[in-house]
């Protein structure tokens, strides 16, 4: 029951600022764009320049949701193939997860030397 509960919380942490902001896909959607003038995806407050410090909390509180949600389903009762699956699709967005969460850390502070 207590890891039922966790795993609610966990997905709640990655699904409701995808679902209202949408960070991930914003991020990945303009990284894939050849263009210095990428249009987004989603716009809003996470978008400006001035919120990076917003969009890396918020990507961070995602980041931790995935990692705690692979940990509590680790040990979940699942058919086989449906855990492997589940799994596989959690590894792939904790990696694009953490790939945006470090490129935005990374170029927090502009693009220079």
């Amino acid at each position: 029951m207590k890891r039922k509960i966790l795993s609610y919380i966990f997905w709640v942490m990655f699904l409701v600022p995808e679902i209202l902001w949408s960070p991930l896909w914003n991020s990945i959607d303009s990284l894939l764009q050849n263009s210095n003038n990428a249009v987004i995806f989603r716009p809003n407050f996470l978008t400006g320049s001035g919120n990076i410090n917003i969009l890396l909390l918020v990507l961070a509180a995602q980041f931790v949701g995935l990692l705690g949600m692979f940990v509590t389903s680790y040990k979940a009762r699942l058919n086989r193939l449906l855990k492997t699956a589940y799994i596989t699709v959690l590894v792939l967005l904790i990696i694009s997860t953490g790939f945006v969460l470090f490129v935005g850390f990374s170029l927090r502070h502009g693009i220079g030397f």
